[in-house]
């Protein structure tokens, strides 16, 4: 125990040393440090362009001289003999009063008559108070087409029969026109019925409050074969 309580104390002496030599160390690291430089790169800036502009040179002054007029020659004019008449002819022709583009010829009624009224169609009815007929009534009719109708020797032949619908109009007069086929057989089985019906007499005429109207009327042959 002596002995480390010797060696103790010997340190506690040194400690006054060990203090100042400390000091010193880091006095001179501080300095050290402060007189360390790194290096510094320069950058060079260029100057700025000059925005000062060239001189300009201006042309010489010069003195042009008074241009020369150029010399004029006078002419007198004819001297007229006041003594002197000259006749003039009057007899000068007039224009023609036909080429004058402002000579406007006088209105004239008759030169444009009134045009005629449009022509309505005539009107055509459907039904009426007493529809058309076949004069004689109706076996009148049955004979006729049975005098007059002739029965197509191809579609005979051929064995085609049926019933064609027509439609025509019974006009005023009791005439028969505006033929035409609604439900047909065959092109010459409809031709016929076509001949037939052009063929028949004039109709007695529909009627409309007693007054004789066009009325359009519907119609049937029957073709058979026997």
């Amino acid at each position: 125990m002596n002995h480390f309580k010797q060696k103790s104390k010997n340190l506690e002496k040194l400690r006054g040393i060990f203090f100042q030599t400390g000091l010193i160390i880091a006095g001179g690291l501080t300095l050290v440090a402060f007189e360390w430089t790194t290096p510094i790169n320069e950058i060079v800036i260029p100057d700025p362009p000059s925005t000062v502009d060239p001189p300009i040179e201006y042309p010489p002054i010069t003195f042009q001289d008074d241009p020369i007029k150029p010399k004029v020659k006078m002419i007198q004019a004819p001297v007229v003999n006041p003594d002197i008449i000259d006749i003039v002819d009057d007899n000068v022709a007039e224009p023609d009063d036909k080429n004058d583009p402002f000579d406007v010829p006088e209105f004239n009624p008759d030169d444009f008559p009134p045009e005629p009224d449009p022509v309505e169609p005539p009107e055509v009815f459907t039904i009426v108070e007493k529809m058309p007929g076949f004069v004689g009534g109706e076996k009148a009719r049955l004979k006729f087409l049975y005098d007059n109708l002739k029965y197509p020797s191809i579609d005979k032949s051929g064995g085609i029969q049926g019933t064609v619908y027509l439609n025509f109009v019974v006009n005023k007069k009791g005439e028969i026109k505006k033929v035409k086929i609604l439900r047909g057989v065959s092109p010459t089985i409809d031709k016929e019925a076509i001949r037939v019906v052009k063929a028949m007499p004039n109709w007695e005429p529909g009627k409309q409050r007693g007054k004789p109207v066009n009325v359009s009327y519907n119609f049937r042959i029957k073709f058979q074969l026997r």
